[in-house]
């Protein structure tokens, strides 16, 4: 095979340029400290970083989830806990309605201080989570789920929970519907309830409300009615389903359920027995505010007032569970977010190892290649050098 002159030259400048851009190739990596600076370098190792780039990505997006749910959960259990601290309040004033020292004056006085903290509870069923979404509204936290005065409060938000992802196979609700914290609740002791009579004279009130049996309690309603030394239950077909001599303080039992009152019924005196009904936490504040301000002159009065208290306490009492348990329910998706954060953070770690591996530039093997191919592409320089000089005429000469 025949090699001119002008050959000798072209591969000559193709070494150079083939040298060059190898250099070139080592300065870039160099200067960006990347291993991988186009897919042509590693097609398949490319192919798995971008990959694990949207793997960080993803992790990345949980956490973010993850800090606005424990932002709106923190500030729900503070919500809660104000609800509470206000519900006990509301028990020590129904305690003071109850010593019968109360004066007039002085039970209108707490009227007014229960109706007070019904507003302070309408404010915090109102609470937006600082971005212009309201805290309670379900899925309507764009409108302000609560309005209303004097108990009578609506709800304007659904039942809906907003469902953040915080892992690739766990969501966590970052909060309550309001309906859900602040009404659904039941009155009397959440099974049944008892009131007194309008016409009733005697001073008799309600000391205790039990179920016995819960297997037998069918949820009707039922007149226990006190006449000549004795008492009888009645269904709402007016059958007499039990009954017999009574004595003051007695437990009176029937259909799995047993009532007890303080004081003596007067001669026609009766007592309504019903199921529990649904009632917001307004209404029953509302409803104490009103007993507080009924009349308190005769021991019938008294005694209604006795009723109605035991009635509310006993209301409160589940309320303030239901918040109780509501709060141990926010606990527990936090709980859930932290440990979604330390699995991710784990996770994300582990991502950015494979990418280091991956795409970071090892600097010794870089340097020690640069160091090589400098001393390669002074050579070819050298030798082209040479051979550029060489020619047939300066032979002849």
């Amino acid at each position: 095979m025949r090699i001119s002159t002008s050959m000798l030259h072209q591969q000559g400048v193709s070494n150079l340029q083939k040298q060059q851009a190898q250099l070139a190739h080592t300065q870039a990596q160099l200067t960006a400290n990347k291993k991988l600076l186009t897919a042509a370098d590693d097609p398949a190792a490319m192919s798995t970083a971008i990959g694990l780039d949207h793997a960080a990505a993803q992790y990345d997006r949980y956490q973010d989830q993850i800090d606005v749910g424990r932002q709106r959960l923190g500030l729900e259990e503070n919500v809660l806990a104000d609800t509470g601290t206000a519900l006990q309040r509301v028990r020590e004033l129904a305690l003071q309605l109850n010593s019968g020292t109360q004066s007039t004056a002085t039970r209108k006085i707490i009227a007014n201080e229960l109706r007070q903290i019904n507003d302070q509870l309408l404010s915090l069923a109102n609470t937006d989570d600082g971005q212009g979404n309201y805290l309670f509204g379900g899925g309507q936290n764009g409108t302000q789920p609560f309005a209303g005065s004097n108990g009578n409060i609506s709800y304007a938000g659904d039942q809906q929970q907003r469902l953040l992802a915080v892992t690739n196979s766990r969501s966590v609700a970052d909060a309550d519907p309001g309906s859900e914290v602040f009404q659904r609740l039941r009155d009397g002791n959440g099974t049944f309830t008892v009131g007194s009579a309008s016409g009733n004279t005697g001073s008799a009130a309600l000391k205790s409300a039990r179920v016995t049996d819960a297997a037998s309690w069918d949820g009707g309603s039922y007149t226990l009615s006190f006449s000549g030394g004795n008492y009888e239950v009645r269904d709402a077909g007016n059958a007499v389903i039990a009954g017999g001599a009574y004595t003051a303080g007695q437990n009176i039992a029937f259909r799995g359920i047993d009532v007890s009152f303080n004081g003596a019924p007067a001669e026609g005196d009766s007592f309504t027995v019903g199921a529990s009904a649904q009632r917001d936490m307004f209404a029953q504040i509302e409803d104490l505010a009103k007993i507080a301000e009924s009349p308190n002159d005769t021991e019938a009065q008294r005694a209604k007032l006795q009723t109605g208290i035991f009635q509310s306490l006993t209301a409160l009492d589940h309320s303030e569970q239901h918040v109780s348990d509501v709060r141990a329910s926010v606990g527990n998706r936090l709980a859930v977010l932290d440990d979604a954060e330390s699995q991710n953070g784990a996770q994300k770690l582990q991502v950015s190892s494979a990418l280091s591996d991956l795409r970071d530039l090892d600097y010794a093997e870089a340097a020690t290649r640069l160091n090589l191919q400098l001393t390669a592409l002074q050579a070819a320089q050298q030798t082209y050098t040479r051979v550029q000089s060489l020619s047939l005429f300066d032979y002849l000469r």
